[in-house]
């Protein structure tokens, strides 16, 4: 049993070492064709507390947000995968 689990421990880091460095190299012929970059529109909302312990939302309006078009995050951006799905912003006051 234990054999086993190492044998899918090793590969499964092997997996990820492939899959992550194949992003790599897609990521860097995207940015060598100028098509490694989007934006994504992001809705920010700002937390108010109210006297009943609950918050209000309040919307503060949207930004356009830099991603990368990969899986992984590269040169400090967010994947854009992430980014639509973490579209909205909320910040607590």
């Amino acid at each position: 049993m234990r054999v086993l689990l190492e044998r899918t421990v090793v590969v499964m880091v092997a997996v990820l070492a492939v899959v992550y460095a194949g992003d790599w190299l897609v990521y860097h012929y995207r940015a060598a064709h100028g098509t490694a970059f989007d934006s994504v529109k992001v809705n920010q909302f700002i937390a108010v507390p109210l006297k009943n312990g609950k918050e209000e939302y309040d919307y503060t309006g949207s930004r356009q947000v830099q991603c990368v078009r990969a899986l992984f995050p590269w040169t400090g951006d967010e994947p854009c995968w992430w980014v639509r799905r973490h579209a909205e912003e909320k910040v607590k006051v």
